[in-house]
């Protein structure tokens, strides 16, 4: 026995250690959060935007310029606030309002998707145009004052365009309203009411039209143009007399030439339908007689079958009759010759 070595005792009651092994627990903060994170909608919204991680400083230097954190290719993830002194990029800021631009874009989508009456002086089409202009601006060419002008004229045209738009919608609406506040109930013309329910600029649009007719010079041409138009007409019409009295007269020997074929049938006609008269009366006679022969027939089928059945039941019967003859003819002899016996 050693005496500098510990003691070991192995017994089978209990197990190794390897194999009670405890797993560790896990212990959960509060101030951990746990949030529902959609993946369908992760990956539609941050779909084709890589991170970059070549210009990461996590380090803890003491400065007051701001950590770069992970970078983006196509996508600005952070806002660059006021106390920071780094300046948004060019690329940036053309992200920042292409992205800007798409999303109102969906969001007016969304609403004529869900029919939401909205007034609003946004138009969906604006938008499109605002975006097909940035698109137009290659970010990576050298920009020059004159393209900086030129976007900042088409932008201005858009927005003045944009704000136009909306007022002439909006004195639309004053007039519709003031339209339906007057009403066209006490007008009898049909013109006049033709002409109330129309709005104020389309007949203010109308009668500029006529003014602009009422020119001479317009009216020399537009009565040249209807005397031309009188002319030709004149010619179609005498055409057309030329032609329709020559169609009416073929039209005309034709019928004639038709009526001469259908007098011979005409004068056979009468005849004729006697003898179908005749001929389905006889029709007649001969589908009620076919009726009949086949009720005989079926009579006949029928007795055929019960004379049958009575000669089959009276040749059993004669059968019977001779067997029970016979059987009777052999009782009696042998009682007269028991009665024989008796009497020697």
């Amino acid at each position: 026995m050693s005496i500098q070595k510990e003691d070991v005792y192995e017994t089978e009651d209990f197990p190794e250690d390897d194999e009670n092994l405890r797993k560790d627990e896990l212990q959960e903060s509060k101030d951990v959060e746990r949030i529902h994170l959609d993946v369908d909608s992760a990956l539609k919204r941050f779909k084709g935007r890589i991170l970059s991680a070549d210009k990461v400083d996590f380090s803890d230097s003491i400065k007051r310029k701001r950590y770069p954190g992970y970078g983006c290719g196509a996508y600005v993830f952070e806002v660059l606030g006021s106390e920071s002194e780094e300046v948004e990029t060019n690329e940036q800021k053309f992200e920042r309002i292409r992205c800007e631009l798409s999303e109102l874009y969906d969001s007016l989508q969304n609403q004529e998707n869900e029919d939401e009456k909205v007034v609003s002086s946004v138009n969906s089409e604006e938008v499109m145009a605002m975006l097909e202009t940035l698109k137009a601006i290659q970010i990576k060419k050298p920009i020059t004052d004159k393209s900086i002008e030129e976007t900042k004229t088409s932008l201005a045209n858009i927005i003045h365009g944009s704000n136009l738009d909306a007022e002439y919608a909006f004195m639309d609406a004053r007039l519709k309203r003031i339209e339906d506040f007057i009403g066209a109930s006490g007008v009898t013309d049909e013109m006049s009411k033709n002409i109330n329910r129309m709005p104020i600029y389309e007949i203010v649009d109308d009668l500029h039209m006529r003014i602009q007719l009422l020119n001479p010079t317009h009216v020399d041409a537009l009565y040249s143009r209807i005397n031309q138009v009188l002319i030709k007409l004149q010619k179609v019409e005498e055409k057309k007399q030329e032609r329709g009295d020559t169609e009416f007269e073929e039209k005309v020997d034709k019928l004639y030439e038709m009526m001469m074929k259908w007098d011979t049938v005409c004068v056979t006609l009468p005849s004729a339908v006697r003898r179908m008269n005749n001929l389905q009366k006889l029709h007649e006679q001969a589908q009620q007689f076919n009726a009949k022969l086949s009720q005989l027939v079926g009579t006949r089928v029928h007795l055929a079958k019960i004379i049958e059945g009575e000669q089959m039941a009276m040749f059993d019967f004669r059968h019977q009759t001779y067997d029970a003859l016979k059987k009777l003819g052999n009782d009696i002899e042998k009682l007269e010759e028991r009665l024989q016996a008796i009497s020697k």
